[in-house]
Protein backbone atom coordinates (compact mmCIF):
# COMPACT_ATOMS: atom_id res chain seq x y z
CA UNK A 1 0.00 0.00 0.00
CA UNK A 2 3.07 2.16 1.12
CA UNK A 3 4.40 1.46 -2.47
CA UNK A 4 1.55 2.56 -4.56
CA UNK A 5 0.93 5.48 -2.75
CA UNK A 6 4.70 6.70 -3.16
CA UNK A 7 4.36 5.76 -6.92
CA UNK A 8 1.26 7.83 -6.77
CA UNK A 9 3.00 10.38 -5.41
CA UNK A 10 5.91 10.51 -7.26
CA UNK A 11 4.89 10.32 -10.64
CA UNK A 12 2.12 13.57 -9.59
CA UNK A 13 5.20 15.41 -8.17
CA UNK A 14 7.49 15.08 -11.08
CA UNK A 15 5.19 15.93 -13.58
CA UNK A 16 3.78 19.31 -12.14
CA UNK A 17 5.52 22.47 -12.65
CA UNK A 18 5.41 23.77 -9.22
CA UNK A 19 9.11 22.04 -7.54
CA UNK A 20 10.09 26.19 -7.54
CA UNK A 21 7.90 29.43 -7.17
CA UNK A 22 9.12 32.77 -7.35
CA UNK A 23 6.43 35.38 -5.73
CA UNK A 24 5.80 39.20 -5.38
CA UNK A 25 4.33 40.66 -3.10
CA UNK A 26 2.00 43.40 -4.85
CA UNK A 27 -0.46 45.52 -2.54
CA UNK A 28 -0.16 43.42 0.18
CA UNK A 29 -0.85 40.24 -1.71
CA UNK A 30 1.36 37.31 -2.58
CA UNK A 31 1.60 36.36 -6.54
CA UNK A 32 3.57 33.66 -8.15
CA UNK A 33 5.38 35.01 -10.87
CA UNK A 34 6.73 31.92 -11.68
CA UNK A 35 7.18 27.88 -11.49
CA UNK A 36 9.25 25.55 -12.61
CA UNK A 37 10.63 21.71 -12.35
CA UNK A 38 13.02 19.41 -14.04
CA UNK A 39 11.37 19.44 -17.63
CA UNK A 40 9.96 22.93 -17.90
CA UNK A 41 9.16 26.33 -16.35
CA UNK A 42 6.65 28.70 -16.75
CA UNK A 43 7.21 32.47 -15.71
CA UNK A 44 4.35 34.77 -16.70
CA UNK A 45 1.39 34.90 -14.59
CA UNK A 46 -1.38 37.09 -14.92
CA UNK A 47 -3.87 37.84 -12.09
CA UNK A 48 -3.43 33.97 -10.81
CA UNK A 49 -3.57 32.79 -14.78
CA UNK A 50 -0.96 31.17 -16.89
CA UNK A 51 -0.02 32.37 -19.75
CA UNK A 52 2.77 30.92 -20.80
CA UNK A 53 4.92 28.05 -20.34
CA UNK A 54 8.35 26.79 -22.07
CA UNK A 55 10.17 23.25 -22.19
CA UNK A 56 13.97 23.09 -21.70
CA UNK A 57 14.39 20.97 -24.68
CA UNK A 58 13.04 23.46 -26.75
CA UNK A 59 14.94 26.78 -25.18
CA UNK A 60 17.87 25.89 -23.52
CA UNK A 61 18.32 29.58 -22.74
CA UNK A 62 17.01 29.01 -19.01
CA UNK A 63 17.92 32.58 -17.30
CA UNK A 64 14.12 34.34 -17.91
CA UNK A 65 12.68 30.33 -16.58
CA UNK A 66 14.96 29.33 -13.33
CA UNK A 67 15.80 32.89 -11.46
CA UNK A 68 18.11 31.62 -9.38
CA UNK A 69 21.24 33.40 -8.25
CA UNK A 70 24.08 30.47 -9.11
CA UNK A 71 26.98 31.00 -10.27
CA UNK A 72 27.19 28.49 -13.12
CA UNK A 73 26.56 29.02 -16.63
CA UNK A 74 22.85 27.69 -18.17
CA UNK A 75 24.90 24.71 -19.52
CA UNK A 76 25.78 23.87 -16.36
CA UNK A 77 22.22 24.29 -14.82
CA UNK A 78 21.15 21.91 -17.78
CA UNK A 79 23.34 18.87 -17.05
CA UNK A 80 22.32 19.74 -13.39
CA UNK A 81 18.22 19.47 -14.09
CA UNK A 82 19.03 16.93 -17.59
CA UNK A 83 20.63 14.00 -14.68
CA UNK A 84 17.77 15.29 -11.71
CA UNK A 85 15.27 14.35 -14.20
CA UNK A 86 16.41 11.44 -15.00
CA UNK A 87 17.78 10.08 -11.79
CA UNK A 88 14.34 11.07 -10.69
CA UNK A 89 12.69 9.08 -13.41
CA UNK A 90 14.79 5.93 -12.77
CA UNK A 91 13.91 6.14 -8.81
CA UNK A 92 9.82 5.67 -10.12
CA UNK A 93 10.62 3.10 -12.40
CA UNK A 94 12.54 1.23 -9.35
CA UNK A 95 9.65 2.08 -7.47
CA UNK A 96 7.66 0.06 -10.14
CA UNK A 97 9.88 -2.85 -10.22
CA UNK A 98 9.80 -3.30 -6.06
CA UNK A 99 6.09 -2.82 -5.77
CA UNK A 100 5.69 -5.86 -8.30
CA UNK A 101 8.58 -8.42 -6.97
CA UNK A 102 6.93 -7.66 -3.25
CA UNK A 103 3.11 -8.75 -4.70
CA UNK A 104 4.75 -11.56 -6.68
CA UNK A 105 6.27 -13.02 -3.25
CA UNK A 106 3.06 -14.62 -2.41
CA UNK A 107 3.20 -16.92 -5.43
CA UNK A 108 4.30 -20.54 -4.06
CA UNK A 109 7.18 -22.28 -5.61
CA UNK A 110 9.44 -19.49 -5.90
CA UNK A 111 13.18 -19.42 -6.24
CA UNK A 112 14.61 -18.26 -2.97
CA UNK A 113 17.37 -15.44 -4.82
CA UNK A 114 13.55 -14.31 -6.02
CA UNK A 115 12.86 -12.58 -2.58
CA UNK A 116 15.41 -10.24 -3.21
CA UNK A 117 14.12 -8.50 -6.29
CA UNK A 118 11.46 -6.43 -3.72
CA UNK A 119 13.66 -5.10 -1.31
CA UNK A 120 16.85 -4.50 -3.80
CA UNK A 121 14.27 -2.40 -6.40
CA UNK A 122 12.78 -0.40 -3.31
CA UNK A 123 16.51 0.49 -2.19
CA UNK A 124 17.82 1.58 -5.61
CA UNK A 125 14.30 3.35 -5.99
CA UNK A 126 14.90 5.40 -2.82
CA UNK A 127 18.80 5.76 -3.71
CA UNK A 128 18.31 7.38 -7.16
CA UNK A 129 15.26 9.34 -5.61
CA UNK A 130 17.65 10.83 -3.19
CA UNK A 131 20.20 11.77 -6.51
CA UNK A 132 17.90 13.33 -8.34
CA UNK A 133 16.52 15.44 -5.69
CA UNK A 134 20.39 16.43 -4.16
CA UNK A 135 21.19 16.92 -8.33
CA UNK A 136 17.97 19.04 -8.94
CA UNK A 137 19.32 21.27 -5.70
CA UNK A 138 21.84 23.05 -7.26
CA UNK A 139 19.55 24.79 -9.68
CA UNK A 140 16.06 24.94 -8.51
CA UNK A 141 14.61 25.84 -4.40
CA UNK A 142 12.16 23.46 -3.35
CA UNK A 143 9.74 25.37 -2.36
CA UNK A 144 6.45 24.47 -3.38
CA UNK A 145 3.67 21.56 -3.24
CA UNK A 146 5.49 19.12 -6.50
CA UNK A 147 8.37 19.07 -4.35
CA UNK A 148 7.04 17.79 -1.23
CA UNK A 149 4.63 15.68 -3.00
CA UNK A 150 8.30 14.38 -4.15
CA UNK A 151 9.68 13.82 -0.74
CA UNK A 152 6.74 11.86 0.39
CA UNK A 153 7.09 9.66 -1.76
CA UNK A 154 10.48 9.28 -0.93
CA UNK A 155 9.74 8.67 2.44
CA UNK A 156 6.65 6.25 1.76
CA UNK A 157 9.81 4.10 -0.72
CA UNK A 158 11.64 3.92 2.77
CA UNK A 159 8.67 2.50 4.22
CA UNK A 160 7.72 0.18 1.10
CA UNK A 161 11.19 -0.87 1.40
CA UNK A 162 11.32 -1.92 5.10
CA UNK A 163 7.84 -3.90 5.10
CA UNK A 164 9.38 -5.66 1.41
CA UNK A 165 12.38 -6.58 3.56
CA UNK A 166 10.54 -8.19 6.51
CA UNK A 167 8.07 -9.64 3.97
CA UNK A 168 10.99 -11.28 2.19
CA UNK A 169 12.58 -12.50 5.25
CA UNK A 170 9.50 -14.22 6.43
CA UNK A 171 8.69 -15.98 2.82
CA UNK A 172 12.54 -16.83 2.73
CA UNK A 173 12.86 -18.23 6.05
CA UNK A 174 9.14 -19.74 6.37
CA UNK A 175 7.87 -20.68 3.26
CA UNK A 176 5.30 -22.94 4.27
CA UNK A 177 4.02 -20.54 7.07
CA UNK A 178 0.06 -21.52 6.36
CA UNK A 179 0.55 -25.32 6.25
CA UNK A 180 1.06 -25.44 10.10
CA UNK A 181 0.66 -29.60 10.87
CA UNK A 182 0.13 -29.34 14.34
CA UNK A 183 -0.95 -32.49 15.98
CA UNK A 184 -3.65 -32.60 19.07
CA UNK A 185 -2.74 -33.40 21.71
CA UNK A 186 -4.28 -36.76 23.21
CA UNK A 187 -5.73 -36.74 27.13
Amino acid sequence: MFGGIALLLACVGIGTPNWQSNQVIIDGQRHTISTANFFYACNSYSNGTLISCKHRSSDRNINQYYPIDARWNETEWNQHLDSAAGLCIVGIIFISIGIIATLLMTVEGLPAWFYLFGPIGLFLACLFMLAGMAEGAYVLYYNDYAANLYQTAHLLTIFSFLISSIAAGRCYSFPNIGEFDIPLRKQ
